[in-house]
């Protein structure tokens, strides 16, 4: 089985292809919401991160996680980012590695993911399709969909690394996407 990571910055369109992908049948693992709940059950998890980052990184009653102020504790800190990377990042490869195989004889799958090698999930995957779109259309998008400001935005996109690969999947809201994902798909004789 193959394994395809959809990578690109934030606002970039990695969740319309991943969209595209499951109305076509494919299985993609959706890092971001998969930590989310890695780190909402493991009681482990949330110990970890209660040592690394003080009680006021879960709620109240110690049961939840409160994600603002553990992205406030580290957005902007590369020393905290690398603790909650070091935290999170080897189970949701784990967990990756476990929902491959139980996708069976599928031959594709894929995992959307906005800090592949960041997360060193670049080891376990055997493909990268990367998603772009210029950054003023990024910035609208996240704007939009976050209520951040651009300020905020472009501080996020600054902070992300620059992988580039040759022959991105283009997301810009004028080049069609279906035909770049369709061309992909048959390179892999899907």
């Amino acid at each position: 089985m193959k394994i395809i990571a959809i990578t690109g910055g934030i606002g970039s369109g990695k969740s319309v292809v991943s969209t595209v992908l499951r109305k076509l049948g494919y299985a993609v693992y959706d890092c971001d919401s998969r930590a989310k709940r890695l780190m909402a059950a493991s009681e482990e998890i949330r110990r970890e991160l209660r040592e690394a980052f003080g009680a006021a990184v879960l709620t109240a009653d110690g049961g939840a996680i409160d994600s603002r102020e553990l992205s406030r504790r580290v957005f902007g800190n590369a020393e905290a980012l690398a603790r909650l990377n070091g935290i999170v990042h080897p189970r949701v490869r784990s967990d990756v590695r476990l929902w491959a195989e139980a996708q069976g004889e599928r031959g594709v799958v894929f995992v959307e993911t906005a800090i592949l090698h960041e997360s060193r999930l670049d080891e376990i995957v055997d493909d990268e399709w990367q998603v772009t779109a210029p950054v003023p259309v990024r910035v609208e998008r996240v704007m939009r969909r976050n209520g951040l400001s651009e300020a905020q935005v472009l501080a996020r996109i600054a902070s992300q690394s620059r992988y580039i690969t040759a022959n991105p999947i283009v997301n810009d809201g004028v080049e069609a996407v279906l035909p770049q994902i369709m061309s992909r798909l048959s390179d892999l004789g899907q």
